[in-house]
C-alpha cells in the first residue's frame, strides 16, 4: 500500500454518530402507499379544498367506435339455423348466431327485424336493424 492512499479507519466516530442522532425526519405527511393522496402544501399542511380544485379528473375514455355493418337480409332453410347477410363496404358476410364476422364481430341474436352484434375488440354491443334496399 502506498503512503499517499487514504486509510479506512474501522473505529466508530462517536461525534459523527451523535450529530446524526440529532437529525429528525419531519416527513411530508403524504402517504406514498395510497394512490392520489393529497400532496402537502409548503408548510406541511394540506388544504383539502384547494388541492381538490387543482386535481382534475382524467378525461373519460372515448366511446367505442360504432359497428359499421349493414344487415340487409336473412335466409332460413328448414332444419338449419337462420343465417343473415351483412355488408361492410364492398364485402358481404353470411353468418349464423355465434359466428364471428370479419375476425371482429360476433353475431349474438337474430330476429326478423334486427340483429344483435358484439364488437369483441372493443366490448361494444349494438343492435343493427334490417335495412331495405
Amino acid at each position: 500500500m502506498k503512503a499517499s492512499e487514504p486509510r479506512l479507519d474501522p473505529t466508530l466516530d462517536l461525534d459523527l454518530l451523535r450529530q446524526s442522532e440529532q437529525i429528525k425526519y419531519a416527513g411530508t405527511a403524504r402517504n406514498i402507499f395510497v394512490a392520489g393522496s393529497p400532496v402537502p402544501l409548503g408548510d406541511g399542511t394540506t388544504d383539502h379544498k384547494k388541492k381538490t380544485a387543482e386535481i382534475t379528473p382524467p378525461p373519460a375514455p372515448p366511446p367505442p367506435p360504432p359497428i359499421n355493418l349493414k344487415f340487409f337480409g336473412f335466409a332460413s332453410k328448414p332444419g338449419e339455423p337462420k343465417k343473415i347477410f351483412l355488408s361492410q363496404g364492398e364485402d358481404i358476410f353470411i353468418a349464423a348466431e355465434g359466428d364471428i364476422v370479419n375476425r371482429r364481430y360476433r353475431v349474438l341474436h337474430i330476429s326478423p327485424a334486427a340483429v344483435d352484434i358484439e364488437d369483441v375488440l372493443n366490448n361494444n354491443r349494438q343492435s343493427i336493424p334490417l335495412t331495405q334496399g
